[in-house]
C-alpha cells in the first residue's frame, strides 16, 4: 500500500469477511494506490465491495463468469461406516484429500501409502512457498509417481492443481478459538479446485470420508451463498498507542505498556460501525502474551 501501481488484481475477495484474515483484504481494497483494482472472487462479495467503492468515490463495474467445467457431488463417501478404519484405501489417482491440521494431513498420508500403491504429496499453509510449488509440480506431473495430494484449504489460494476429486476428511475445523463447521463459502471454494479448466479431467467431483457429511456438502454445492454483509478490520499500531494513552490519561496506569492487557481492553471497548467488524486478534494476543515479561515499550 506504500507504492504506486497502474493496475492491481485482488483475488479471493470473499475472504474479506473472514473473522481472522478478512482485515488483510479490507486493507488492500481501501489502501492500494492504483488507477484500477481488479477484484476477483465469489459473487457473494459483490455488495460489500460495491459499497466500499462508492464510499471511496470510485466507479464500480461488475463482470460475471461461468465455470468452464462441470462440478458434481459423488454418489457416495469413501467410508460406509464412519467408525471403521481403512476409508483411504479407496482413493484414486488425481484425488486431493483435504484436512485441517498438520497432524491429520501426515496421518492420512501414512495411511494411504501403507494401504495402497500410491504415493502422496502434501501442501499446507505454513510450508515455504518454494516447497509448496515443488509439491504442486510433483502432483501435476503424471510421470512423477505421486498420484495423491493431501492438503489443507491452502489449495484454494493461488495454486494451479490437476485435481480430479476433492475428498473432505471432515467438514469441521479449528478456527483459532473453537471447532466450527466449514462455511458455505469454504465448501464451495475448496470443492471448486476439482476439474479446473486446463486440467486433464473433463469434470470435477466432490465427496468426503464420513457419510454423515454428504448431506451438508450437497446442500452447499446446490445453493447460493448468502451475500457478505461486512468487511473485517484490525487496529494499526497507531490506534493501539492512542488508545493506551487515552486509558492512561484517565488514571489506569496498571496496564500501561502491557500490550496483552491493552489489547484485551481495546477489544472489550472498541465498537465498529457501518459495513465493518472488528476482526479476531488471536495471533496478536498470543504474541503479546508471550512477550509480556520482556521490558520493552508499547511502541517497540
Amino acid at each position: 500500500v506504500n507504492e504506486e501501481y497502474d493496475v492491481v488484481v485482488l483475488d479471493e475477495i470473499q475472504m474479506i469477511s473472514d473473522p481472522s484474515r478478512g482485515s488483510a483484504w479490507t486493507k488492500a481494497l481501501l489502501g492500494l494506490r492504483c488507477k484500477e483494482i481488479h477484484v476477483c472472487g465469489g459473487l457473494e462479495a459483490k455488495d460489500i465491495v460495491e459499497k466500499i467503492a462508492r464510499a471511496c468515490g470510485d466507479e464500480f463495474e461488475l463482470n460475471t463468469y461461468e465455470r468452464f467445467t462441470k462440478l458434481q457431488v459423488g454418489k457416495r463417501s469413501l467410508a460406509n461406516d464412519p467408525m471403521k478404519k481403512g476409508a483411504y484405501s479407496n482413493v484414486q489417482p488425481g484425488d486431493c484429500v483435504v484436512a485441517f491440521s498438520r497432524n491429520d494431513i501426515f496421518a492420512i498420508k501414512r495411511e494411504i501409502e501403507s494401504t495402497t500403491q500410491y504415493k502422496c504429496v502434501v501442501i499446507f499453509g505454513s510450508l515455504p512457498p518454494k516447497t509448496r510449488a515443488d509439491q504442486a509440480r510433483l502432483f501435476n506431473d503424471p510421470d512423477s509417481g505421486y498420484d495423491i495430494l493431501v492438503a489443507s484449504d491452502a489449495i484454494g489460494m493461488g495454486l494451479n492443481l490437476n485435481i480430479r476429486r476433492i475428498v473432505f476428511n471432515t467438514i469441521f475445523k479449528f478456527n483459532g478459538d473453537k471447532i466450527i463447521r466449514l462455511s458455505h463459502s469454504d465448501v464451495k471454494q475448496i470443492s471448486g479446485r476439482a476439474g479446473r479448466r486446463n486440467s486433464p479431467y473433463p469434470y470435477g467431483e466432490v465427496t468426503c470420508r464420513d457419510p454423515r457429511d454428504m448431506g451438508f456438502i450437497r446442500q452447499c454445492l446446490s445453493t447460493e451463498i448468502e451475500p457478505v454483509q461486512k468487511a473485517g478490520l484490525l487496529p494499526k499500531a497507531e490506534h493501539i498507542e492512542e488508545f493506551n494513552e487515552a486509558v492512561s490519561a484517565y488514571g489506569d496506569e496498571n496496564s500501561r505498556d502491557d500490550l496483552h492487557q491493552v489489547l484485551r481492553q481495546f477489544n472489550a471497548m472498541a465498537t465498529v460501525k457501518g459495513d465493518y467488524f472488528l476482526g479476531r486478534q488471536t495471533e496478536m494476543n498470543m504474541i503479546a502474551k508471550r512477550i509480556k515479561s520482556i521490558p520493552i515499550s508499547l511502541r517497540d
